[in-house]
């Protein structure tokens, strides 16, 4: 059995619902750059009310009829959900500090589609949602990795508000609900999600996983916090994404994501790189909103705190630079 098909046995994807609508290593247990180099819910429901039948009644007399009167029906309704929203936990990170926002999908749009690519280890579902179009080249956007980190959501609410129109993104709120529950980097079995990418002991890892078998993107991109920096991994469009957003934001040169020099310990996207040969991923690591955002990273001397409207500037800024590398026209102002 190919590693490819294991990945895909073991998570058990299932398509839910359509809506309508380098080689550097990363210092060991840290997404840090190296010193060098630049719900369970219903299902969508559409409903359309139904006019009543039109009545003609006429009344015989001497001299008098009753003209025909007709009951006139009421507009259609339709009715789509979110079937991921509930299923999101509500956490520290939607109120965290004043304006701070969680990981639900409070835009009132809604996605093309939305699939369950498995389950956490406390029985929570983990969702994909499909933003833009099917044409063209995928990528895989995950939004949340540590349940401790918040200022990744800005990132997932940006795609949202302005989905692509040239290519399309599969994009996984979290991948660690538990986590977000709990407001813990870990998932609950006690382990590090992004250190899971070889042994694939966690459902959270293998999730990713077969995503990434079933989606075959082009582009990962691993959305984090609390630091200030953007790397790229397996170059190509990976480094041209990354480069792209952070020229925008002015952080200048872009780091190797990395490797994690730890035996059999790895990073996801180098899992990603086993499933698809050479997969290119792009880390964002956004600064934190508070101080009780990922209160104990791998590399305290890296962490940086800024405020919601930074961080939700960086996010847009970030996503426009990203969308534009992809060849997506540049949205009217």
């Amino acid at each position: 059995m190919s590693a490819r098909w294991v990945w895909r046995a073991a998570a058990g994807v299932a398509v839910v619902l359509a809506a309508c609508n380098s080689t550097q290593t990363a210092p060991e247990a840290t997404d840090a750059p190296p010193t060098s180099s630049a719900p369970t819910s219903s299902a969508p429901v559409s409903t359309t009310t139904s006019p009543p039948t039109s009545t003609s009644t006429t009344t015989s007399t001497t001299s008098t009829t009753v003209a025909p009167t007709t009951t006139a029906a009421p507009p259609p309704t339709a009715v789509v959900l979110d079937e991921s929203y509930s299923d999101i936990p509500i956490g520290a990170c939607d109120t965290i500090t004043e304006g701070a926002i969680g990981y639900r999908n409070e835009t009132a749009r809604v996605a093309e589609r939305y699939e369950r690519i498995g389950t956490s280890f406390e029985g929570r579902p983990i969702w994909a949602e499909h933003w833009g179009t099917f044409d063209g080249p995928q990528v895989l956007v995950l939004g949340q990795v540590h349940g401790d980190e918040c200022a990744p959501a800005w990132f997932v609410q940006a795609i949202r508000m302005q989905p692509p129109t040239t290519f399309g993104i599969w994009l996984v709120p979290t991948i660690n609900p538990d986590g977000l529950a709990a407001h813990t980097r870990r998932t609950a079995q006690d382990i590090d999600p992004n250190r899971d990418g070889f042994r694939v002991e966690t459902p959270e890892a293998r999730a990713v996983m077969a995503a990434t078998e079933l989606y075959e993107p082009v582009l990962t991109i691993h959305v984090h916090s609390p630091y200030q920096w953007i790397g790229s991994h397996n170059g190509g469009i990976a480094t041209r994404v990354a480069r792209a957003m952070s020229d925008a934001v002015g952080w200048g040169g872009i780091y190797n994501a990395g490797t994690v020099d730890n035996g059999d310990l790895a990073f996801l996207w180098e899992g990603q790189a086993v499933v698809l040969p050479g997969h290119p991923s792009v880390l964002i690591e956004f600064p934190a909103v508070a101080d009780g955002e990922s209160p104990a990273p791998p590399d305290p001397s890296q962490k940086d705190v800024t405020s919601v409207d930074d961080v939700a500037r960086l996010a847009v800024t970030m996503r426009d630079a990203f969308y534009a590398e992809m060849g997506e026209p540049t949205s009217p102002t």
